[in-house]
């Protein structure tokens, strides 16, 4: 499994916390933090990636398209899009998707091309920073290839106009950044005598 995959796969399972699930119906505006990231993680334990992908917050779906999007419309992007998205990943299929779509679709090719299972994901407690943010450290524990993996995360849950949302990880740009990188070819400096450094 490559390096990539590896880390992509770390930070879907950064995404989890585990509470008992309650129906789609139970989850109001008034849901604990706890409960949006217990739902989110059994929706994406039951591989409803699309669903889980909706309990984010808009803004940080809209920040992790625009974050993404530059390696899809770049040379080899159809290529980049199928890679993270799927097979049937087209420019304009990539188009016509919600932010929610978006991220569904590529937490959901990730775990399938990895292999990894959701095992299990414990809410060990909370760190409320202001009225409208809290940060949940979860322990994850998951599989892939045969290879159990547990380990700790945290996971911040803010207040929006439709309830507790969670926030995307920082890494996440960190992510995009290394895979603009390996997109994009070296460049070669020239000195104006026309060698190469």
């Amino acid at each position: 499994m490559s390096r990539l995959l590896v880390f992509a796969v770390i930070l879907v399972l950064a995404f989890c916390a585990q509470t008992p699930p309650l129906r789609a119906a139970e989850l109001g505006k008034d849901a604990s933090p706890e409960q949006v990231a217990g739902e989110a993680y059994a929706r994406m334990q039951a591989g409803q990636w699309e669903q889980a992908a909706e309990l984010f917050d808009p803004a940080a779906l809209r920040q992790f398209r625009e974050m993404m999007a530059p390696l899809m419309e770049a040379g080899g992007g159809e290529a980049m899009a199928t890679m993270l998205l799927g097979e049937e990943a087209t420019a304009d299929v990539v188009k016509a998707m919600s932010d929610a779509e978006f991220l569904g679709r590529f937490m959901r090719t990730v775990m399938q091309r990895s292999g990894a299972k959701l095992e299990r994901q414990d809410i060990l407690g909370g760190v409320a920073e202001g009225q409208d943010r809290i940060h949940l450290v979860t322990r994850t524990t998951a599989s892939a290839m045969g290879i159990g993996m547990t380990q700790l995360e945290v996971v911040t849950v803010h207040q929006t106009s439709q309830g507790w949302r969670l926030a995307l990880s920082g890494k996440l740009d960190g992510m995009a950044q290394a895979l603009r990188a390996r997109q994009t070819p070296a460049t070669v400096e020239q000195t104006p005598d026309g060698e190469t450094e």
